[in-house]
């Protein structure tokens, strides 16, 4: 029951943001999502010798190509991510002999530019194309359908486990009906409530997504399994932490916005 009113409340903030906040809050909020979601990253995989005291510059450098979104400009991301990037070689090495495992260090935080940071940066991105609002909405349903039906089949259905190593819970049957219930869910929003969207398009890119979001689950499950932690973290009742929620919608919309590109 905690988990469902959790779920109930995420969710209805997440629908009124998209609905109705004007592009710079709908900025400080991915800002304030990246930099809990960075924070979460920090503390289950950087904790050997030395890498705790750096955690203050690992935040301020991977939090760039986010705060450079606010620009609304691409190019400006990458140069941001760019910039962050180097900021953690520099780190490295002038920490150097403070650390217990320095290559380790480098390989982690590097790795955080791009997930979450710039995964993250692509949100306002998505934001401000034309039907971008429908679009990340149509993104969460395919996120939570996907979850959802994949889960409900594997409780029912799974016999075929898709990643033991990972992830045990998880089946091949279970993916298919994740996929099958997102494709169902993006159908039936399409035709009822985004009438200017392709339906075709959407089934399409919603079958391409789920995948992703499949994917997005098992990286972070990745991160977990080799930090030995169960959740990211502990804000939130019944789910863990922000990358535990997020980790499906981390891909997805990133995705999204590049095949909304390749589409025009």
């Amino acid at each position: 029951m905690q988990r469902i009113l959790t779920g109930v409340v995420i969710g209805i903030a997440w629908l009124l943001l998209l609905l109705y906040a004007p592009p710079l809050l709908f900025w400080s909020v991915i800002c304030l999502l990246a930099l809990l979601a960075l924070r979460e990253y920090g503390l289950i995989l950087l904790v050997k010798g030395g890498e705790a005291g750096l955690r203050p510059l690992f935040l301020a450098l991977t939090m760039l190509p986010v705060l450079a979104a606010v620009t609304g400009s691409p190019a400006l991301i990458g140069a941001a991510a760019m910039a962050a990037l180097a900021g953690l070689i520099l780190l490295t090495i002038f920490r150097y002999a403070g650390l217990t495992d320095p290559h380790g260090f480098l390989m982690r935080s590097v790795f955080a530019v791009f997930y979450p940071a710039l995964l993250l940066a692509h949100f306002p991105l998505l934001m401000a194309m034309p039907l971008g609002r429908e679009w990340l909405i149509i993104a969460g349903l395919i996120a939570v359908a996907a979850d959802s039906g994949a889960y409900y089949a594997g409780t029912t259905l799974g016999r075929h486990k898709l990643c033991p190593a990972l992830s045990p819970g998880k089946t091949v049957e279970g993916l298919l009906g994740g996929v099958l219930a997102g494709l169902t869910v993006t159908g039936l929003a399409t035709w009822l409530f985004f009438p200017t969207i392709s339906l075709l398009q959407a089934l399409l890119f919603a079958f391409i997504l789920s995948l992703a979001g499949v994917v997005g689950d098992l990286t972070e499950s990745l991160l977990k399994r080799g930090a030995g932690v169960k959740d990211s973290g502990r804000l939130l009742p019944g789910h863990g932490g922000i990358l535990d929620r997020i980790d499906s919608l981390l891909l997805v919309a990133p995705l999204l916005y590049y095949l909304l590109l390749l589409g025009n």
